[in-house]
């Protein structure tokens, strides 16, 4: 991907040009580069939330065939949605289910994390007659899902009739990406000490991860057997140890001028007035708005790129469209591309100094890009 060799859009049947190119190249290189980063343990590539918004079925069918070990996902219907895809090999549900949608998941041969003790009784009830895998989910300091190690003991009994279906064992790094490693340190011991009382009571997971993506940069895997990287496949890992390892951003946004004029100075561009046209200049309209997922609050602050430049977005960004004010002497008319996020993170507009604009991180700006943008995958 690269600004010069954009095509001019094509219309889309609502007849909105926006779009976001997807390399799915860069996807199976960012995973074959965490393959060697883990020594070989197996991967469960992350797709959930539409795969970090890059487009969870052509990305979980890249994964599957690069030799992911399985897919993760949030919830049923992202699990529901990967299947019905064409998606064949194993997916876990991390957030856990409901009793009432254990045969859904076994129809569709997925897997569940267990989250907690509250349905231990209901799933030795349901699993004899829709079978599936189960991870057991051990909160270690995320505070959030999982068994606290405190209460993992009054549990052993119900999970020892429950360990003909489990297949793993599971925590999550509240702090892999901080350079003070004291606290993951702490969380991999209780992971540990965890998996002992497993053993001990008989239970037996084939599986152990708790890695996540800058666990897995930072080598804080101990004797686990799987990991699951997330914002890594998609190189959006901020930890130095991601750039050092060749990652790269596979995902840039892309919209058409839908109308360019120029104006006069002392022009007011956009709701509230908050630009005003210092000299004649041109403005260019592109059809994005904070409904796609642009951020309203980058208007007067982002840059998008055109011809090898950059120009700002100015006046405030509304419900469907965004202004970028241009030279006079600069050639632009409807119908030519603008990039507004760029794959390059050198780019003033890459999603990682946008979102170090607006005070957040690069993957909740790709999370918030909206299903009415179509993705176009490059293989």
């Amino acid at each position: 991907m690269n600004e010069q060799s954009l095509e001019p859009l094509r219309r889309h049947p609502e007849g909105r040009a926006l779009r976001a190119e997807v390399d799915l190249r860069r996807i199976v290189r960012n995973f074959a580069r965490m393959q060697e980063a883990v020594s070989g343990r197996g991967i469960w590539g992350v797709v959930k939330a539409n795969a970090y918004g890059h487009g969870a079925v052509p990305v979980g069918r890249a994964l599957a065939e690069a030799g992911a070990s399985g897919l993760a996902v949030s919830s049923l219907e992202e699990g529901l949605e990967l299947r019905h895809g064409g998606v064949a090999c194993p997916i876990l549900v991390l957030g856990g289910l409901r009793p009432e949608a254990v045969p859904a998941a076994s129809a569709e041969g997925l897997a569940i994390a267990v989250v907690g003790p509250e349905h231990l009784a209901d799933y030795a009830r349901l699993l004899p007659a829709h079978p599936l895998n189960l991870h057991l989910k051990l909160d270690t300091g995320m505070g959030r899902f999982g068994f606290l190690p405190s209460e993992l003991g009054n549990c052993l009994a119900e999970l020892r009739a429950l360990s003909p279906w489990i297949e793993g064992a599971m925590g999550h790094f509240a702090t892999a990406d901080d350079p003070d490693q004291g606290f993951a340190l702490r969380q991999r011991r209780l992971f540990e000490s965890c998996l002992a009382q497993l053993r001990d009571a008989g239970i037996h997971p084939r599986q152990r991860h708790h890695g996540n993506s800058d666990a897995c940069l930072r080598g804080l895997l101990g004797d686990d057997t799987h990991v699951r990287p997330g914002l890594a496949l998609y190189g959006l890992t901020l930890v130095p140890e991601g750039r050092t390892l060749g990652l790269e951003p596979a995902l840039e946004l892309v919209a058409e001028v839908a109308r360019v004029k120029t104006v006069p100075a002392g022009t007011t561009v956009g709701y509230g007035r908050t630009f005003v046209a210092p000299h004649p200049l041109q403005i260019a309209t592109l059809a994005c708005g904070y409904a796609d997922g642009y951020r309203r609050d980058l208007g007067n602050r982002a840059v998008v790129g055109f011809r090898e430049r950059t120009f700002p977005v100015v006046g405030r960004v509304s419900m469907d469209y965004l202004t970028v004010a241009l030279p006079v002497e600069v050639p632009a008319a409807p119908g030519d591309p603008m990039v507004l996020f760029s794959g390059n993170p050198a780019a003033p507009h890459s999603l990682e100094r946008l979102a170090a604009t607006l005070g957040t991180i690069p993957y909740e700006l790709t999370c918030g890009l909206h299903r009415r943008i179509t993705r176009r995958f490059f293989t």
